[in-house]
């Protein structure tokens, strides 16, 4: 896709935000997880395309999004998705946010009242990192900061060492090829570290797990099986949520499971998208609030 200034909006704080905006029909808004970018979402973005609108963006910091120094925080990204649905004139659409970017859309419907929201689907995200509690495999948990700061200031310090430590970390079973884990880091490159660690930081400290009971639009949880995240906390965060929710698993493919296992993760979210667009209308046909 050639770069033109339709690929950028500029949002409230003068940050230059890009985004990918493809196909017609309901639309669906993709976010990626820590350090990744819209590529990330390319055999995603390229097959929903023939039924929905799909728009992948890059959060601010990552991809081709402006570099900040400073205000990196889970909710100036869900005010970005905010003022990205206002750029483009949307009037509903189904959030989507991978790992990270799970808590990023937790908190825009939180924090926005579920703002133009057909529904909200969660990728293998851990929405509070540093709890106690037996779901939560990350590093963090329990307030283990030292940890924290081990794991992830080497990104400031040897950035390489820790890619390379990381794409193990997301790889499926098998590995990832040379040539995969190349394109990877390239991607990875385009963040800056101290706009990473801010918002990482800030991840790790906020509670988005109480949030869910605060969600009132269908709700769609992919987990998968692996031993950074675990399928624990797919049934934890399922428990939370008072209205509609699905569960989608995935045992082979690990952190990546949409572009290891694309058509199935494709197949999954396109009929979600569908059943929460038709539950949405049919709550407002009703006259009920959702």
């Amino acid at each position: 896709m050639k770069i033109t200034a339709d690929n950028f909006f500029t949002t409230s704080d003068g940050a230059h935000i890009y985004f990918e905006d493809r196909g017609k029909g309901t639309p669906i808004i993709m976010v990626p997880g820590f350090l990744c970018t819209t590529k990330f979402f390319e055999k995603n973005a390229e097959d929903l395309s023939q039924k929905f609108r799909v728009i992948t963006m890059d959060p601010r910091g990552q991809g081709y999004s402006s570099k900040m120094c400073g205000g990196n925080t889970l909710k100036r990204n869900a005010t970005d998705i905010k003022e990205l649905i206002d750029h483009l004139k949307l009037d509903h659409a189904v959030l989507l946010g991978w790992s990270l970017a799970s808590s990023v859309a937790v908190t825009y419907a939180v924090d926005f009242g579920q703002y133009h929201l057909d529904g909200l689907a969660l990728v293998d995200g851990s929405l509070y990192p540093f709890s106690g509690e037996i779901w939560n495999h990350h590093r963090g948990k329990d307030y283990n900061v030292e940890n924290w700061l081990n794991t992830y200031l080497p990104l400031y310090s040897d950035p390489e060492t820790f890619y390379e430590k990381f794409v193990q970390r997301i790889s499926c079973r098998g590995g990832m090829s040379e040539n995969m884990k190349e394109w990877v880091k390239r991607e990875f490159r385009k963040t800056m570290p101290w706009s990473a660690l801010e918002l990482h930081y800030d991840f790790c400290h906020t509670d988005n797990v109480s949030q869910l009971k605060k969600v009132t639009v269908p709700v769609a949880i992919f987990g998968a099986e692996s031993e950074a995240y675990g399928l624990e906390m797919t049934e934890t965060f399922a428990g939370k949520v008072k209205g509609y929710c699905e569960v989608h698993k995935f045992y082979e493919s690990g952190h990546l499971m949409f572009l290891y296992e694309a058509d199935k993760f494709n197949r999954r979210l396109a009929d979600f998208t569908v059943k929460a667009n038709e539950l949405v209308q049919r709550g407002k046909n009703e006259g009920r609030i959702i």
